[in-house]
């Protein structure tokens, strides 16, 4: 589509998994723009989010209560997510697309970063490229 930058892929194994939260260690990125190590949380409600049961955590501290809570996972369909992450220095958001294995193992999270489409239908197309 044109004006869509091309996504940063990030690909993701899982290394730790209990009932609330699955910890990711990353396995493949060419230029990798978020951390080696990310956390899929169960979504326990403490912001104004809606629509998402899952939450996407950076290991930025080592402690993962401490850190960055970056985005909601809102479904699209089996499998595929969509959520954003705002880079507070220059106030841009970045789409992030997260297309899980079907045993949920594997993760490739797509970022455009710097890009959030401004409309509906831009999202729903880039979406359904996954």
């Amino acid at each position: 589509m044109e004006g869509v930058p091309k996504a940063i892929v990030h690909s993701y194994k899982v290394s730790k998994e209990l009932k609330t939260y699955s910890v990711y260690d990353l396995t493949n990125c060419i230029h990798s723009i978020l951390t080696d190590t990310i956390r899929i949380e169960d979504y326990r409600n403490k912001s104004k989010a809606t629509n998402v049961s899952e939450y996407l955590r950076l290991r930025t501290t080592n402690n993962w209560s401490t850190c960055e809570q970056v985005t909601g996972l809102r479904p699209t369909r089996q499998g595929v997510f969509y959520g954003d992450r705002l880079d507070r220095s220059n106030n841009k958001k970045s789409l992030l697309i997260f297309d899980f294995s079907e045993d949920r193992r594997y993760l490739n999270l797509y970022v455009y970063d710097g890009y959030y489409p401004s409309s509906q239908n831009i999202l729903k197309h880039i979406v359904q490229s996954y």
